[in-house]
């Protein structure tokens, strides 16, 4: 994981495209936001610096969209952030389920939808 760097300036780091996780935070200390995109996760930033609150940005770019589809689960489990109240924003592999036994979170974003 590559940061925390300044949103707005999401550009100078993310140079290819490529899917990838990231993470986004009002302060740089503590994780607000986790996402992923299956296919360009610089555009995914774009979008959120264009019209959000954040300030800063984590993020890993990975080979594939099954890869940063578990790694934005992996970061929801451990930095559990305070912004997302739902399944994964990338849920585009079907039907999602959580791995982590005993995830109560993710039990209560699965009966929200």
């Amino acid at each position: 994981m590559s940061g925390p760097f300044l949103l707005k300036q999401y550009h100078l780091f993310i140079t290819r495209r490529s899917a990838g996780a990231f993470i986004l935070s009002r302060d740089g200390r503590s994780a607000d936001y986790v996402g992923a995109s299956p296919d360009d996760v610089g555009e995914a930033l774009r979008r959120f610096a264009s019209q959000s609150v954040y300030r800063y940005f984590w993020f890993a770019s990975t080979a594939a969209a099954k890869e940063a589809h578990q790694l934005e689960q992996a970061w929801r489990h451990r930095y559990r952030p305070t912004d997302v109240a739902s399944g994964p924003s990338s849920d585009h592999l079907g039907a999602w389920r959580c791995t982590t036994q005993g995830c109560a979170a993710c039990a209560l974003a699965g009966s929200r939808r």
